[in-house]
């Protein structure tokens, strides 16, 4: 069977959004759904990129900043901003997977 190519695009509904948000993040907190909803529907993407992969970048910042002690670990003397996102990369991903579906479609 063969894949279908995934659009990309640069602006993308608020509905969609939420459509794409019940059915790949079920277990994502009503709380940051709202706040995905409103950062992607109202940004326009350059370069243009899928929705799956703006709800991915913008999931991925939200839980670094709000989950996560990176915004500390940037205070700390001596360690630069990828180090910081390395410490807590493993923390971010976990989060985000308990989120997923867990048969995605």
């Amino acid at each position: 069977m063969a894949r279908r190519r995934k659009k990309k695009r640069s602006a993308f509904s608020e509905a969609e959004v939420r459509e794409h948000l019940a059915r790949r993040h079920p277990a994502c907190p009503a709380e940051a759904v709202e706040r995905y909803v409103q950062r992607i529907g109202q940004r326009l993407w350059d370069p243009p990129l899928t929705l799956g992969q703006a709800v991915g970048m913008v999931a991925t910042n939200d839980v670094r900043h709000r989950l996560t002690d990176y915004d500390q670990l940037l205070r700390v003397p001596g360690l630069t901003r990828e180090e910081a996102r390395l410490i807590v990369a493993g923390e971010v991903r976990r989060t985000i997977a308990l989120w997923a579906a867990s048969d995605p479609q």
